[in-house]
């Protein structure tokens, strides 16, 4: 964790001050194998109470809100960066939570240094901005002031002075961070309500609900105005969310009512070249509908829906059977590779009396019996226990018809099996794997804080420092990272490092850093975990310079699989991607530290959040904009990433320490490239990772995303195996001796007493009753 990891910066354009920026001029390649060194910087998770400490001094006034302080209001709103991705709808309602007040003559509303809280409107009256005691601006109606407080706490850059009395309108931090909470949250349970009244759309995952409910546009139509005309192409779907729509016929007869919770257009999402078969009207006034195109679905989940759906179906048969349900994602995905999908009339047979075994067969949307009568519901396997590897080579000994026209997926389990091993196999080795990984941990936990000898200091940051070690019985070698009780208290991270705890102890990767226990004693917290003889990536990539395509896939590839792993099997968002956090191995590849910012959506309802949290540069559109955001803004990360690593600098706000500049940019600015780009074939990736709609960003799925044209000649198999050559492997300087290590262990100084020494004269908090609070968990 660098010094100056929970630094927030203010910034001056958020007064209207534009600042000096120079002219940018092409960098020379040498400039840009360098890179700009300077690290980026994180954003801290704000502590804050139910109640916003006001930073700003005003006199509160009473005023009932007319129509045209809202039209006011929301015009104003819609020239700062903060609010320019909210809908008219989400402003009118946020205009109504603010409040309005009243400046003196020579009042000072905002001062230079001071906290910051509150975001305003001024509706009259002038406003002097004051910059080093230096009037750099001034403020007139319709104007607002000070949004950077509505992201973040930070101390503001100047200060505001009223010239006249004046008047504004204002919202604080607190307020408008529930308020747009609350709208998001409240629009997203209304579109995931009536997308579940839906048939179509019972077969997606939950994630893949979320993601549609997330592009679903509200439009409104007036009685009599058309919404869909028969003969048109097909290229939408909508569910009635308010009013009443009549289906009309050629002869323009009205044939049926549609109501609230009623759909139409589902095959325009489902087939190719459809035509509208009836023209559909709004019947009453202000009739609502939410609108789903079908380019946004094929951008979500794929090109073709209906078989995402037939995947789906599979997948969830596959973690419901015996087989198969404990068998690794990344088997179960290279399984799926291989599925057929076959139509079946009613009644033909599926599986014959004699035919042999090896073939996994799963129904998808019917129902089959065997000749006995016996019932096998849609989304089961047929003969599941045939499969079993003792069973190779034998025949069915039953026949099993479909009942009704249906589908089946079919895959040639027999082939796979020799190819890829069988899954009883796979399974008896990772149970070996795991009970000698399991033996070894246990070693390691029994072992006491005492016994634990110094090697060296691998570095220091703002809370505490990490040293190499190890246990006197043990070879192994560990990182010890300890972070003060005084810190945990100054910095109110108490609720961070527990977090942090708790999504250590679940990581089992071998991207991943490999947390082994906590100890705890009168002036600190610590963690020990595996220790990764190597170098950060930020570091790597200045060595390398401008990556290859090979060197940008490799790299990127293993963020997709820590990233897959997260989202997937433990429901975590990480919020901060960046290559400060990922360390290149003795073996050069990545491994992800520093699991202080993730959060977990495991057993909630809503798998948004909506803390602003991460590093500026990295940070995804909807972080910024505080409407909540969830797997997808990782995703952006790894976009920028990629996107730094062949262009050699950032896409947004390069140069720029300014926090305005690079949140605005990343908002409102497109992607562009450097002329001396090399791979023109990653553009379209970047683009996908980095779509401004953060639903569009996975393509689908994690098997669609691995599969995306630039890795085509990229060997996943090989990455898994480890067996790929790195582009990088970390000096030999980076890593100390077995001569060295020998000589530290002989000098048998106990990390205990050396971060003694190395904290003498330094402010301690000891240990308190009131510790036990937040401190049991270690």
């Amino acid at each position: 964790m660098d010094q100056n990891h929970w630094n927030q910066k203010s910034s001056v354009q958020e007064f209207g001050i534009d600042k000096n920026v120079q002219q940018q001029i092409a960098p020379s390649q040498a400039q840009l194998i360098r890179r700009v060194s300077k690290r980026n910087i994180a954003i801290k998770p704000t502590q804050e109470s139910g109640l916003t400490q006001i930073f700003e001094t005003f006199h509160p006034e009473q005023k009932n809100q007319a129509l045209d302080d809202i039209k006011f209001i929301i015009k104003c709103f819609q020239g700062h960066f903060v609010f320019s991705s909210m809908t008219e709808t989400q402003l009118t309602q946020l205009a109504h939570s603010m409040f309005y007040c009243k400046l003196s003559v020579g009042q000072t509303i905002i001062r230079q240094g001071d906290g910051a809280s509150s975001f305003f409107i001024l509706e009259k009256g002038k406003i002097n901005v004051i910059v080093d005691n230096v009037p750099r601006k001034e403020i007139t109606p319709g104007q607002g002031f000070g949004e950077l407080a509505l992201l973040y706490n930070a101390p503001r850059s100047a200060t505001c002075m009223a010239v006249e009395e004046c008047y504004l309108w204002g919202i604080d931090r607190h307020t408008f961070r529930k308020s747009v909470e609350t709208i998001m949250r409240s629009e997203q349970e209304k579109n995931r309500k009536y997308l579940e009244s839906v048939k179509f759309f019972n077969q997606l995952t939950r994630e893949q609900k979320d993601a549609v409910a997330g592009v679903l546009i509200s439009q409104k139509f007036n009685a009599g105005e058309i919404i869909v005309n028969e003969g048109d192409q097909a290229s939408s779907f909508y569910i009635i969310v308010e009013g009443q729509c009549g289906v009309f016929n050629k002869d323009g007869q009205q044939i049926s009512v549609l109501n609230p919770s009623d759909s139409f257009g589902e095959s325009a999402l489902k087939q190719e070249h459809q035509v509208r078969m009836m023209t559909i009207k709004a019947v009453q006034k202000d009739t609502k509908v939410l609108a789903l195109g079908k380019d946004m679905i094929q951008q979500i989940l794929g090109d073709q829906v209906q078989t995402i759906i037939y995947k789906n179906i599979c997948k969830w048969a596959l973690n419901s059977s015996k087989l198969f349900s404990k068998t690794p994602h990344t088997y179960q995905d290279k399984l799926l590779e291989g599925v057929q999908v076959r139509k079946f009339t009613a009644n033909s047979k599926i599986i014959q009396k004699g035919d042999k075994v090896g073939q996994l067969v799963i129904l998808l949307d019917s129902d089959a019996v065997d000749e006995n009568k016996v019932k096998f519901v849609k989304g089961s396997i047929l003969f599941e226990d045939s499969l079993q590897d003792k069973l190779s080579g034998t025949t069915h000994l039953k026949t099993i018809s479909i009942e009704a026209e249906g589908h089946v997926a079919i895959i040639d389990y027999e082939a796979f099996r020799k190819q890829q091993g069988s899954v009883e196999k796979i399974q008896q080795g990772k149970a070996q794997q795991q009970e000698k990984s399991n033996a070894h941990e246990e070693q390691i936990k029994s072992q006491s804080f005492k016994n634990l000898i110094y090697l060296n200091k691998l570095g220091s940051g703002q809370f505490g420092s990490v040293y190499l070690c190890k246990f006197k019985e043990l070879e192994t070698l560990f990182a010890l990272k300890y972070v003060t009780r005084a810190h945990v208290q100054q910095f109110g991270i108490q609720k961070h490092i527990q977090q942090e705890k708790a999504v250590l102890e679940l990581m089992d990767n071998p991207f991943i850093l490999k947390f082994y226990r906590s100890y705890k004693d009168n002036e600190n917290i610590y963690f020990l975990t595996e220790y990764i003889a190597g170098m950060e990536l930020f570091d790597a990539i200045r060595v390398i310079g401008l990556l290859s395509k090979f060197d940008a896939q490799f790299y990127a590839s293993q963020m997709i699989l820590q990233m897959e792993y997260l989202h997937t099997q433990h429901s975590i968002v990480y919020r901060d991607i960046k290559p400060e956090n990922l360390m290149v191995d003795d073996k050069g590849y990545l491994k992800l530290i520093d699991m202080g910012t993730a959060k977990s959506f495991k057993n909630q309802q809503s798998t948004k959040t909506f803390t602003i949290i991460g590093t500026p540069h990295y940070m995804a559109p909807e972080v910024i904009s505080g409407k909540g955001y969830g797997y997808f803004a990782d995703l952006w990360s790894v976009g920028v990433c990629v996107y730094e690593f062949i262009c050699g600098g950032l896409p947004f706000g390069e140069e720029a320490e300014d926090p305005f500049e690079i949140y605005k940019e990343i908002i409102k600015k497109p992607i562009s490239y450097p002329h001396f780009m090399s791979d023109k074939s990653a553009k379209p990736f970047i683009e996908q990772l980095m779509n401004k709609i953060p639903e569009v960003r996975l393509g689908g799925s994690y098997s669609t995303l691995k599969s995306h044209v630039w890795f085509k000649d990229y060997d996943w198999e090989k990455l898994l195996n480890k067996s790929l050559k790195a582009p990088l492997l970390p000096g030999k300087d980076k890593v100390m001796t077995p001569a060295q290590i020998q000589s530290a262990q002989q000098r048998a100084i106990s990390v205990f007493d050396q971060i003694q020494k190395d904290t003498q004269g330094q402010k301690k908090v000891l240990a308190s009753a009131k510790d036990a609070e937040w401190d049991s968990v270690f």
